[in-house]
């Protein structure tokens, strides 16, 4: 009976100063990463680097960064951040600028003639800026809707500037180009626009007014319309452009119920990217179906968990930038996924926690920590 307390007193609200199921949800998906990531990346570790370790060790470097940074956020009032989170935006948009600057930019050509302009490399470190973008635009976004009221529009130079800023910095991340991440953020932008009370019917109409704009973006950029095409039949590229897709559809047949022997499928010897944006194939090919079901529970834990904390937050601004975290979490997760299973083309999204990558690791590492300081205990109705 003891047993049974202990864990319905875990699940109370409150209990602690920081909520301990979304605690140990996050570093258990965070240990999943490390050992899905390091089987998916042994066999092109030691094909690039001669070094099988040599990504485990990268990650392992950059999770201990990012749990630094999300135990010093989770002690930083939110709205401090809030406060100063104009100067972010603006660091965060001289860092959107720099990757376009020759010698600091790092340009990636691709098979198609395009060039991928998303990194920027200071020594022997690599930065994708539009990751840590999503910070200072979650920050910045949430105190001015916040404070918006749709009924008395006051158009006023501070609010036309901030305006101006959230608009250029998406622009620079579609022109990168991160796509992926452009939705994203356009996804919160929407839903703190409904949170702040525009009507509901000029909102559809608003949207449906944009969607022309994504059709030319997605159909008439030489890139995306050939994964448009690729994504519409990928077995009639399987050889070229469609290998990575078709393979991650064999990683999900081949893994069965239970998996395979761990780093033994065919796609950790064939699979691009498979540690990186495909990392939940190599999970499911190791770990089968059930371990995928595994995974969507913990995640639906999470999300679900995280929003009745919100629910219990004591003012607007931290039900705002906490529902804003809670959604670029859940639609970074749900949009990786539509794109492993080819339900939506392929876009360079990655998997939160699991995906390799310093710059998506550290960033939601930030956020929840940010998170955690938002659903601390003092700042709860009990």
């Amino acid at each position: 009976m003891q047993i049974f307390r202990n864990i319905q007193n875990l699940f109370r609200f409150g209990t602690s100063r920081f909520d301990g199921p979304v605690l140990y949800g996050i570093f258990l998906l965070f240990g999943m990463g490390i050992v899905i990531m390091y089987s998916a990346s042994v066999i092109p570790a030691e094909r690039e680097f001669s070094d099988p370790n040599y990504y485990l060790n990268k990650q392992l470097l950059w999770g201990g960064i990012g749990i630094f940074t999300f135990l010093v956020f989770s002690q930083i009032p939110y709205q401090f951040l809030v406060r100063w989170s104009f100067l972010f935006s603006v660091l965060s948009l001289l860092l959107l600028i720099s990757v376009f600057i020759p010698g600091l930019g790092k340009s990636v050509g691709t098979s198609y003639g395009r060039s991928f302009n998303r990194w920027i490399q200071i020594g022997g470190v690599q930065i994708q800026p539009s990751e840590f973008s999503k910070i200072s635009i979650l920050l910045f976004s949430s105190y001015f809707f916040y404070n918006f009221d749709f009924k008395k529009v006051k158009w006023d130079r501070k609010k036309i500037t901030s305006v101006f800023l959230i608009f250029v910095t998406l622009v620079l991340i579609v022109i990168e180009p991160a796509f992926g991440t452009t939705v994203e953020l356009l996804l919160v932008l929407f839903f703190f626009v409904l949170l702040a009370g525009f009507p509901m019917k000029r909102l559809f109409i608003l949207g449906a007014s944009v969607l022309p704009l994504l059709v030319v973006l997605v159909t008439q950029v030489g890139y995306r319309k050939k994964r448009l095409e690729i994504w519409l039949d990928p077995y009639k590229f399987r050889f070229d452009e469609g290998h990575q897709l078709v393979t991650s559809f064999r990683a999900f047949f081949d893994g069965g119920s239970l998996g395979r022997p761990v780093g033994s499928g065919y796609a950790h010897r064939y699979l691009a990217y498979s540690h990186t944006d495909f990392v939940m194939a190599s999970f499911v090919e190791d770990f089968g179906f059930l371990g995928f079901l595994f995974f969507l529970f913990l995640v639906i834990f999470l999300l679900v968990r995280i929003y009745f904390l919100l629910l219990r937050t004591k003012d607007k601004l931290g039900f705002f930038l906490g529902s804003g975290i809670l959604i670029l979490f859940g639609f970074q997760t749900i949009l990786n996924l539509f794109v492993v299973t080819g339900i939506v083309p392929v876009t360079g999204i990655s998997l939160p926690f699991l995906s390799y990558g310093g710059s998506s690791l550290i960033t939601i590492f930030i956020l929840f920590g940010i998170l955690a300081n938002i659903t601390s205990k003092e700042n709860l109705v009990l």
